[in-house]
């Protein structure tokens, strides 16, 4: 085995451990949040209405749960794309995507925080506290796609697909939206606003930029309903992007030895 060689197998080995840091980091995640979702005390031998009534009030923090973590799952499936583009790394990307992970591990303390904030509708502090940790993530991967599509030509496979693939015309957004939802969070709670005109304010931007960018991405990626994983996409053909697959980044690296010679 020559140096290149090696140098091409502990590379490997270094961004394996890169992307398993990351999984076992949303693992962690997903696992902990569950952890806030408990029963209430109950005395040793419930009745049955006591039981039923102490489900039926954990409930609310299942769908919470729930929401979360098809939220973190979101934002897992994205990282794994990205990643499957990646051939070499390098400090700056390792600091971006513990950034990254930073916003993600927030999620728990979220909830967590949701959850105890009392009549939590009634309680901006809870809610936009959520929001704003889900805008942070949305922040920081976008700012993880930004660097990998600003250095593709060192730090990819596929530089002419990575765009279209993360569909950066309609990410690029996020640097605009999460800051403006940030601003709106921030005066509503500044200005002591009820939690009424809070909402209002907050929620409404939010759904407008959604129903903008839904709109944008049927303009500029129509193949997006296929890639999204949903129950129905279950039962059917996935005809989306492929990934880069491991033989495809062999033929790739090979394609790119021959052409450099």
């Amino acid at each position: 085995m020559n140096v290149h060689d090696e140098n091409e197998i502990k590379k490997e080995f270094q961004l394996e451990r890169l992307i398993f840091f990351s999984d076992a980091v949303f693992a962690i995640i997903i696992t902990i949040m569950i952890l806030d979702v408990k029963l209430p005390e109950m005395e040793k031998l419930p009745s049955e209405l006591v039981a039923r009534d102490a489900f039926l009030r954990i409930i609310p923090k299942l769908i919470g749960y729930g929401v979360s973590f098809y939220a973190v799952g979101e934002l897992w499936m994205k990282h794994l794309r990205i990643f499957s583009f990646l051939k070499e790394y390098n400090p700056q990307l390792l600091v971006i995507n513990l950034v990254f992970l930073f916003s993600v591990s927030l999620f728990p303390f979220g909830l967590s925080f949701f959850f105890n904030s009392g009549l939590f509708i009634h309680y901006t502090w809870g809610v936009f506290t959520y929001i704003g940790i889900y805008y942070f993530t949305q922040f920081t991967q976008t700012m993880l796609i930004s660097y990998l599509i600003n250095n593709k030509e060192e730090l990819c496979y596929k530089t002419d697909t990575i765009e279209t693939a993360l569909q950066w015309k309609l990410r690029r957004l996020d640097y605009f939206a999460a800051p403006i939802v940030t601003i709106l969070m921030l005066s509503a709670l500044y200005f002591d606003l009820t939690p009424r005109i809070s909402y209002y304010i907050v929620f409404t931007p939010i759904i407008i930029y959604r129903v903008v960018a839904n709109q944008l991405q049927k303009r500029y990626y129509p193949h997006y309903k296929q890639e999204r994983i949903t129950l129905l996409s279950l039962f059917g053909k996935n005809k989306g992007i492929p990934m880069p697959t491991l033989k495809n980044k062999k033929k790739a690296t090979h394609l790119h030895q021959k052409t450099s010679k």
